[in-house]
Order: C-alpha cells, then sequence, then structure tokens
C-alpha cells in the first residue's frame, strides 16, 4: 500500500485508514491550506490530489472525482473505468445514481414515519417529482456501496485486510451521498474500527447519532441505517439479539424478521461460525420507549475474510484462495441489467483478463442451460476461464493461470 502526503507529513495510507482519530487535527489543517492530500502512488509531474472528507468527527481521504484512472492499478484510489457504475445522468428512475455530487439513493424503506390520524404509523411523505423514480432494496444498496468502495477488488500487494480498511473506503464514497433525500451522515452509520484508546470517543460518537432516533411528541418516529460485521446472533425471551463485532451493543429483532432473514439470505446465514468467512449486515433501525434499538429489516451479505462479496461459502473458498496467492482480481457486482456474463471472478493479472467461474448447483436444470449460455459467450468472444465444479474437484486441485508480472 501507498503513502499518502498532508500537512507536511508523509504517512502510510494504511495508517490513516486503521487509526483515523489520530490524524483528524493534521487533516482538518490540511482542507484549509491547500484544500486536498497527495497521494504518492506516482511520481509523474501532476500531484494526485485526494478529497478530505469529513464524515461524523473524524476526516476520510477519498479519490478526486473522475481522477481514478490515474492512479497506480494497486493503489486503493485507483478506479477502473471498465467496472460497472450506477447509472448516471442519464436515467433519472434509476434507484441508485452517481451524480458529480455523490450518490443519491433511494430505499424500499421508510427512514421516517408519521402517526396517523388513528395513530397507526404510516408510510413517511415523499416529495412529490416529475418522473417516480425506482426504489433499491437494502442488499442492493450495501452492495452497491462496497463495489463503489472499491471492496469487491483485490489488488493481490497484501493478504489482509481489516474492519478499519472497510470503513474508511466506505466513508469515502458515501461522505456526500443522499439516501431517501437526507444527507448520509445524518441516516448511516458505518461501525468503526474497535480500538480500547477509542473506546470512549466510538461510544460518544454513536451515542450521539442514535440520540437523533427518538420519536417526537408520538408523532413521528425517525429511523437509522447501521453497517458492521455481525458478531452473533443469539436468541431472547421476544425474540432475537444482533451484535457486531465493532460494539458489544445489542440489536433486538423480532423472530419473524429473522426467519425472513435466513431464508432471504440463506447462504450468508449458513457462514455464521464459519472462521473462513464473514458476515457484513445493513440494519435499519429505530430506537424504542426504553431506548433500545430494534431492527426493522436487514441485509447480510456474505464475505469472504478480507471482505471480498460472496455469493456462496464455495466463492469464499475461491476468494480466499486468491487472496492467499497475492493475486489481483474483482468479483464483478450485478450494477446492470446490461452485463449478460457476470463471472463469479475476473482475474486481472493474467494479461487477458480470466473469468472465473464457481458451480455449485451442478444438476439444476436452469442453473446448466444458464452455464452453456455463459460458456457459449466466452468461446465466442474468446475470454479464457477457469471453472471448478464444487462436488467433483476439490479447490487445490484447480488450476489457476499464473500472474504475468508487471
Amino acid at each position: 500500500m501507498y503513502d499518502v502526503s498532508f500537512d507536511g507529513e508523509t504517512v502510510p495510507l494504511s495508517d490513516v485508514q486503521e487509526n483515523p482519530a489520530r490524524y483528524v487535527k493534521r487533516l482538518e489543517r490540511a482542507k484549509v491550506t491547500p484544500g486536498y492530500a497527495v497521494c504518492l502512488c506516482s511520481t509523474g509531474t501532476t500531484p494526485l490530489q485526494l478529497v478530505i472528507r469529513r464524515y461524523g468527527s473524524l476526516l476520510h481521504l477519498a479519490g478526486w472525482p473522475e481522477d481514478g484512472h490515474r492512479h497506480k492499478s494497486d493503489c486503493d484510489f485507483f478506479k477502473d473505468p471498465n467496472v460497472a457504475k450506477p447509472a448516471g445522468g442519464g436515467d433519472s428512475t434509476a434507484a441508485i445514481l452517481a451524480t458529480p455530487a455523490g450518490l443519491n439513493v433511494k430505499l424500499d424503506a421508510s427512514l421516517t414515519l408519521r402517526e396517523t390520524v388513528t395513530g397507526s404509523r404510516g408510510s413517511a411523505a415523499h416529495t412529490s417529482t416529475r418522473q417516480s423514480r425506482r426504489s433499491a432494496t437494502l442488499l442492493a444498496f450495501l452492495q452497491t456501496l462496497w463495489a463503489e468502495a472499491g471492496l469487491n477488488q483485490w489488488l493481490g500487494t497484501a493478504t489482509w485486510r481489516h474492519w478499519g480498511h472497510c470503513n474508511s473506503q466506505l466513508l469515502a464514497e458515501v461522505g456526500t451521498a443522499l439516501i431517501n433525500g437526507a444527507d448520509a451522515q445524518d441516516v448511516l452509520h458505518i461501525m468503526r474500527r474497535f480500538d480500547e484508546a477509542d473506546r470512549a470517543a466510538i461510544n460518544a460518537e454513536f451515542d450521539t447519532f442514535v440520540a437523533r432516533l427518538s420519536t417526537e411528541k408520538g408523532t413521528t418516529t425517525r429511523r437509522a441505517l447501521i453497517i458492521g460485521e455481525v458478531g452473533e446472533i443469539a436468541p431472547t425471551q421476544y425474540g432475537h439479539a444482533i451484535s457486531l463485532r465493532q460494539s458489544a451493543r445489542k440489536y433486538y429483532a423480532s423472530s419473524n424478521l429473522i426467519e425472513h432473514a435466513q431464508r432471504t439470505y440463506a447462504h450468508a446465514w449458513r457462514a455464521f461460525g464459519d472462521r473462513s468467512a464473514r458476515v457484513v449486515a445493513l440494519l435499519l433501525v429505530e430506537r424504542t420507549s426504553k431506548g433500545h434499538l430494534r431492527v426493522v429489516d436487514l441485509a447480510a451479505m456474505l464475505c469472504s475474510q478480507t471482505f471480498v462479496p460472496c455469493d456462496s461459502i464455495h466463492e469464499v473458498a475461491m476468494a480466499n484462495r486468491l487472496v492467499a496467492a497475492r493475486r489481483n482480481f474483482v468479483k464483478p457486482m450485478r450494477l446492470s441489467e446490461a452485463d449478460d456474463m457476470l463471472p463469479d471472478f475476473i482475474l486481472r493479472d493474467t494479461g487477458t483478463a480470466t473469468h472465473i467461474e464457481v458451480y455449485g448447483m451442478n444438476g439444476v436444470a436452469s442453473y446448466e442451460a444458464r452455464k452453456r449460455e455463459k460458456q457459449a459467450l466466452r468461446v465466442a468472444r474468446r475470454i479464457p476461464a477457469v471453472e471448478w465444479n464444487v462436488d467433483r474437484e476439490a479447490l487445490e486441485h484447480v488450476l489457476i493461470p499464473s500472474a504475468i508480472s508487471q
């Protein structure tokens, strides 16, 4: 990982990402003069400027708009122009829009509920628009945010990625976003990496965030979104309690919601307790009269050990193998219906990009038909591929082409 420079000092980017509180004052000064930081991944004559972006009480570094392609391909701020992006301004009805000012997201969940005349809770009033927009599920938003932050990619320069890195990359992308018309930092909290030295500050920051969720005189209920890695889901007298690895706080969910989540996010749910995998959750919460945080809805995303998103535990195994071998690859995310291939992974260090397919549902008619369709497309387009039939071959026996030195 490369160094960055700001406030007259050069430091490793990884340290800024893992310990953001340590650099607040220096980033604040740099944000005023000269107004940016610099990435040192390249020694070109034109400095690669970085945006210094505030989110809550901390500041984070983000790539300069439309400048990601200038960074080295193994730099965290590199943006591959060939990777699918959310819809631009041309499709005003898209649920997730990429605008010059940042992401503009319309979720299929209400963040504000108002009491009806009879006292029952109704959906929030929406500002009228000239053309109705589609809405995104919590999982679609989580996956888009992961892709925008580059967390669906592995650059092959390390064999680890901790939550502090994820937090920093996510906040860098979501800092100027709008979610259901509200500033992201007012409605979305991305859990910080726990650090005993910063325990008081971390807890105070979170308490300030959830304090906004109080019901106003019994007429309005404000909800919020929380992203973190799931630590445990345990039964309680009235349902279940969810805990995230970054904090000891409990989030309470009904048994019906947990049963629904088990069906909807089956691959992620089955991975609980598997030390080779991680599960990231996006929780939609509201505050009860007793001050507890109740989960209204949730999305669960299965990931590898290094937080690369995966669609099955077999993909987790493949991603972990590629990371251990320091390979450069990406997990494509379906951000557009235009992609008719969408392989499980794409190796980017083999000269010609190599598709990797993990076949875990052999024998299912629809699955086999889609497999043959994709195989034919790759042959027609001369795309090399690695295919792993999980019930016929052990992963260690799958031959993966060697990387080409850059």
